[in-house]
Formats: C-alpha cells, sequence, structure tokens
C-alpha cells in the first residue's frame, strides 16, 4: 500500500471535495481519485460516496473507521522522519520552557560543555504544554518541562526532579507590597498578566480561581518572562509565577500564598518510551540527571 494513498484520503476527510484535495497536493483529480480506488481495492470496502450532481462526497463507515487509523499511521511516519533526522545530524533537541531555562539550564550547560556536548546541543523552546506534544510529534528529543500534577503519559517517560510553589508577583509602588503572604481571593479585583495558554501556569492559575469562585481580569498575556515582569514592574497589573523565576530586581515584591492544598510547579526530565536514544543522548540524559540530583 502506498502511504501517500492514507495521505490523501486523509486530506479528503478535511475537504470533502475532490478538487480541493488536488490543489492541496499539486495534483491532477484523476491522481486523487485513483489513490481513493486503490484502498477502497485493499481493504475490500467502499469508503467514499461521490455526488456528482451536487460536487459533494460522503464518507462511508469504513471510511471513518479508517480515518482514525490513517491519522495514527502518518502520524508515526512524521515522527519516524524526525527521529531518524536527527540521529542522521548527529545532534540532541532539547525543549526548554523559559523559566525551566533560565533557572535550571546553565549548571547544566557548564556539565556539557566540559564534555564538548554544548555545540551538538539544539534546544526548543516554548511553554510546556506546546513542548509536551513536541516530544511526541519527534520535534525534540528530551524535555525538561513543567506540570501542577506527575506526568502520565503512555508515549512518554517522566523523571520528576524538583517541587516548587507558585508566588504572586506585585510592584513595589502596590497597595500589597507591604505584604509578605496573601490568600489568593484577596485578587480577586486585581488586574493579571498572566502566559500565554501553551504554558502550565495557566493550568494552576485556573485551579486557584475556580476554588476561589472569581472570574479573573487578565489585561496582557505573553510568552517571555521578562516582558511580563517589565509590565508588572510598571504596575499594569500582577502575575502568577512558580518562584524559580529570576526576579533579582527592587522595583517587583513577592507574595507567598497562604491558601491550603496549593497546586505546585512539578519540573521533571521527558523523553518519548519509542526513541532510540543514540550513545550521545545517552550521555546527555545522564548529565541531565546528575547535573538535576536524579543519579
Amino acid at each position: 500500500m502506498n502511504t501517500k494513498d492514507l495521505d490523501y484520503f486523509q486530506q479528503l476527510i478535511l475537504q470533502k471535495n475532490f478538487s480541493k484535495v488536488a490543489a492541496f497536493f499539486g495534483v491532477t483529480q484523476p491522481t486523487i481519485t485513483t489513490a481513493i480506488k486503490r484502498l477502497e481495492t485493499e481493504f475490500e470496502t467502499k469508503l467514499v460516496i461521490r455526488d456528482r450532481v451536487h460536487n459533494d462526497i460522503q464518507i462511508t463507515p469504513s471510511g471513518e473507521q479508517l480515518a482514525i487509523h490513517a491519522q495514527v499511521v502518518l502520524s508515526e511516519l512524521t515522527l519516524a522522519h524526525q527521529e531518524l533526522a536527527h540521529l542522521a545530524a548527529r545532534q540532541t533537541t532539547l525543549g526548554l520552557p523559559p523559566i525551566i531555562e533560565n533557572y535550571y539550564f546553565p549548571r547544566i550547560a557548564a556539565r556539557l560543555q566540559a564534555e564538548n556536548l554544548l555545540e551538538g546541543l539544539q534546544t526548543v523552546e516554548g511553554g510546556s504544554v506546546w513542548l509536551r506534544h513536541a516530544l511526541l510529534n519527534g520535534q525534540a528529543d528530551i524535555g525538561l518541562l513543567g506540570s501542577i500534577e506527575p506526568l502520565a503519559y503512555q508515549n512518554l517517560i517522566a523523571e520528576e526532579f524538583d517541587r516548587k510553589p507558585f508566588n504572586i508577583f506585585i510592584a513595589k509602588s502596590h497597595p500589597l507590597a507591604n505584604r509578605q503572604k496573601i490568600y489568593f481571593s484577596e485578587l480577586r479585583h486585581e488586574k493579571f498578566i498572566l502566559f500565554t495558554n501553551s504554558f502550565v501556569h495557566n493550568t494552576a492559575f485556573n485551579t486557584l480561581t475556580r476554588r476561589n469562585h472569581f472570574r479573573p481580569e487578565v489585561v496582557f498575556r505573553a510568552n517571555d518572562t521578562h516582558i511580563i515582569m517589565n509590565l508588572v514592574a510598571e504596575n499594569v497589573g500582577i502575575t502568577f509565577l512558580t518562584d524559580i523565576v529570576d526576579q533579582h530586581r527592587n522595583d517587583i515584591v513577592r507574595l507567598e500564598l497562604l491558601d491550603d492544598e496549593q497546586p505546585e510547579f512539578i519540573s521533571s526530565i521527558v523523553y518519548r518510551t519509542s526513541h532510540v536514544l543514540t550513545p550521545v543522548q545517552e550521555r546527555v540524559l545522564q548529565i541531565l540527571r546528575e547535573s538535576l540530583r536524579l543519579g
């Protein structure tokens, strides 16, 4: 079976039109028609019913079932291409959220450089939620991810190495700046500056807002910690971050939360169960464990 036929079929499920699928792939319409016929012959069943009068198609139950398997097959092929490309390039791609990168990576980089492994390391930055998908689809080989619960996925191995609380950060000029600790419920009328939705911080933040029964006013979202902290310093709003954030500045005050059963920021080394690590990647993983006191 030609896997390209599955590619055409998957796009036909989305487009519901042979001509649009042909245009999408830059091929002729008969190419798409022939591909679907090959699949129907392969599986000995009708996959689509074509209405030439209304220029429309209907996906049969068999077609819907095949679509589910086609998605899995094509995803695995994409992952194989990614993994083999990384192996050929002799590189290790490490996924890093910005806060984890700033706090933990310097000590790791020193060890990697001492063993001449830093040059072959490529980093991918993003929120932990996005990086989890990057690991699953092969964009990253290993990741240092944050979560508020221990990670448990069938296709990922997670090795927890740290837990830290979440704090509130406010401008030194803010009326609450003379406080050292605060209940989250006291912040219901504040304006918040938060990370975008690809960061696990939002999950923890939403947990606390639900518990305290209020809908927060979020005035701005960003991907960069420094932008968030600069806006906080200007009293544009307050923010909610793990206390590993590097905030050595005299214009911002950190407040501890007094709430019971607070969510924690859990940091873990994560990699795919299906990924065959090269000797270099094995050594990078070992350095991560040693540097983060896992081994």
